[in-house]
């Protein structure tokens, strides 16, 4: 019986070796069947990089050459010796608009010399106003971010009508 003992536990030992081993063939089989999917799908997620990668790269390189014709035609279009002309002429727009602001500048003094003259020999009040007007024109029209200021007209009273303005009386000299 020890015979039969020893080859009946041989065999299930065999048996459960054999199992094991068709069991771990399976397992792996299987395990070959997930991977493989596996390797498939990432490999077809390489291939769909590898499109997009195309794709983009011809529409860089479009893009490039788009970009590069569009300077080429800026370049032929305003050269150098068209560069030094508009700075010419920006350089005359400049010494112009100096000379206009010299000239009203000198405008301006002129009239403010006519207005103490007036004033001084007491002459015509309306002449006068009509000066100030221009002044605050053309100090409107060098300066259009300043308010006007407002044209004072003459009063029909004399001098002997304007009120005197005495200082407080709380005040010592």
């Amino acid at each position: 019986m020890p015979d039969v003992l020893d080859k009946l536990g041989g065999s299930v030992m065999n048996l459960i070796l054999g199992a094991l081993i068709v069991w771990v063939g399976q397992t792996t089989y299987h395990h070959a069947g997930i991977l493989a999917g596996l390797d498939s799908k990432f490999a077809n997620v390489d291939d769909n990089f590898a499109a997009v990668e195309k794709r983009y790269e011809s529409l860089r390189n479009w893009l490039e050459k788009v970009v590069t014709n569009m300077k080429d035609t800026n370049r032929l279009q305003f050269t150098a010796k068209e560069g030094d002309k508009v700075v010419r002429q920006i350089r005359d727009v400049e010494d112009s608009t100096f000379d206009l602001e010299r000239k009203i500048d000198q405008r301006l003094n002129r009239l403010e010399n006519r207005i103490v003259a007036i004033e001084t020999g007491d002459q015509n009040r309306r002449q006068v106003a009509a000066l100030r007007a221009e002044m605050s024109q053309l100090r409107l029209a060098t300066n259009p971010d300043v308010a006007p200021t407002p044209v004072q007209y003459p009063s029909a009273t004399s001098v002997s009508q304007r009120p005197v303005y005495l200082p407080p009386v709380d005040q010592r000299r």
